[in-house]
């Protein structure tokens, strides 16, 4: 027997624990198909012996007035009022299926389905948002995924996006821990309202340090060190909340390691945390939760970090070191590649006499390296495995070396040559 199949049975063997509070509201949001009756079915579990305000909710995208029909007549008046009222019947016919005893509250209102979501949410002060995970064709994927990420980068409630093969609450518990500060506060309530466990697994996937000529000892060192302290402050808010952690290292891609370890371990819910934006801004949230909601084949709860009206984004620091002594280059770029190996880079070259060229798009970098003897700057791009894809750029007698950061983190490598540069931007 496996390490695994140990766990998960002698999860499966536990008696029941699930610390729920009292007097709960939670928002179910259908839109009718056979995908909803998931999100149905979670919250039946979860509400099961509990009292608990259920509020279902469909949401009908109105149509045009003067909609074109074969006659050219314009639709009867009516024609809005009697859609929700249809799609109320439907509603309700689902319900009745799996409980014919309902007493929920079946609401059906016209807009724009995620901003309708969230603002009935906040009007029922409810605790948990859920709707089911449809998968059923690309349209369905690609609506199902934007919708429950349209919610979370809206509210700051908990979606639960419910799985068909949920069938109990949650005894195989994942959160995927990042190493931020402001993120998945609300995860231990959330949990500890939903799961029938005392124990659950607080994965991170570390990036891999595979890159020719680094040495990751120092930087290994410190990312480590953050990466306990996150953990103890993740132990101290579940331990509050009668709920026991364990770490678990994982290495690459966080959605694949992450969603991998899932289907490994057989994993019923992972918890993904996404960050709010405001404006325009929120459209590029949240890419690490959508990768997860794609490739997951279990329920997974977003939790939205916690944002205030008073909290204010400082602005950022750009820097630029501007360095034309030779002899600090090797020092300079032996931190530089310390720092940036392994990122995807563009190589850029504005000659005077051809104008700008892009050489390389999206590439490796592998080092940038001064040779004092020859009075030659090389970098070199490319895979650390294999050959297929591979890229050196010498630039001869370079006259200064020039690194754009933003916060710390470096953005930009300039060399100046000849009344031109060479430029490698992240």
């Amino acid at each position: 027997m496996t390490a695994v199949e140990m766990i998960t049975r002698e999860l499966d063997q536990n008696t029941t624990f699930a610390p729920k509070s009292k007097g709960r509201s939670i928002v179910v949001a259908t839109d009718g198909t056979d995908s909803a009756l998931a999100a149905l079915n979670a919250a039946l579990l979860i509400v099961s012996g509990d009292e608990a305000d259920v509020h279902v909710l469909s949401v009908v995208e109105p149509i045009p007035v003067a909609f074109p029909t074969p006659d050219g007549m314009l639709l009867p008046l009516d024609f809005e009022s009697s859609r929700q009222d249809a799609q109320r019947a439907i509603v309700e016919a689902q319900v009745r299926q799996l409980d014919s005893t309902w007493q929920w509250a079946v609401n059906v209102k016209p807009g724009r389905p995620a901003d309708v979501i969230v603002a009935f949410a906040q009007e029922k002060e409810a605790e948990l948002i859920i709707m089911g995970a449809n998968k059923h064709g690309v349209w369905g994927r690609l609506f199902g995924e934007e919708t429950a990420m349209e919610i979370a980068r809206l509210s700051d409630i908990p979606l639960l996006v419910a799985s068909p093969h949920m069938k109990r609450l949650p005894k195989r518990v994942l959160v995927a821990m990042d190493l931020k500060a402001d993120g998945l506060q609300s995860a231990p309530k959330a949990l500890a309202a939903i799961v029938d466990t005392r124990s659950i697994s607080c994965v991170h996937a570390k990036p891999k340090s595979e890159f020719i000529g680094v040495d990751w000892a120092e930087f290994d060192s410190g990312y480590d060190n953050a990466m306990r302290d996150r953990f103890s402050t993740f132990e101290k808010a579940f331990n509050a909340v009668h709920l026991r952690p364990d770490l678990v290292i994982l290495h690459g891609d966080p959605a694949h390691e992450v969603t991998d370890f899932a289907e490994f371990s057989k994993a019923e819910l992972i918890v993904v945390g996404v960050k709010r934006r405001r404006g325009r801004a929120r459209a590029v949230g949240g890419r690490m939760a959508s990768r997860v909601i794609r490739r997951a084949n279990c329920s997974v709860l977003i939790v939205p970090n916690l944002i205030t009206e008073k909290t204010v984004a400082p602005l950022p620091r750009d820097t630029t070191d501007v360095i034309r002594d030779s002899r600090l280059w090797s020092s300079a770029l032996r931190d530089f590649n310390a720092r940036n190996a392994g990122r995807i880079v563009n190589l850029e070259v504005d000659d005077p006499e051809i104008g700008a060229l892009v050489e390389a798009s999206r590439y490796p970098l592998l080092g940038v390296d001064f040779d004092h003897k020859d009075k030659r700057l090389t970098i070199s791009l490319g895979d650390t495995h294999g050959t297929e894809r591979h890229l050196t750029r010498t630039v001869s007698r370079p006259e200064a070396v020039s690194i754009l950061s933003i916060d710390d983190r470096d953005t930009a490598l300039s060399i100046t040559h000849g009344g031109g540069q060479t430029l490698l931007t992240f």
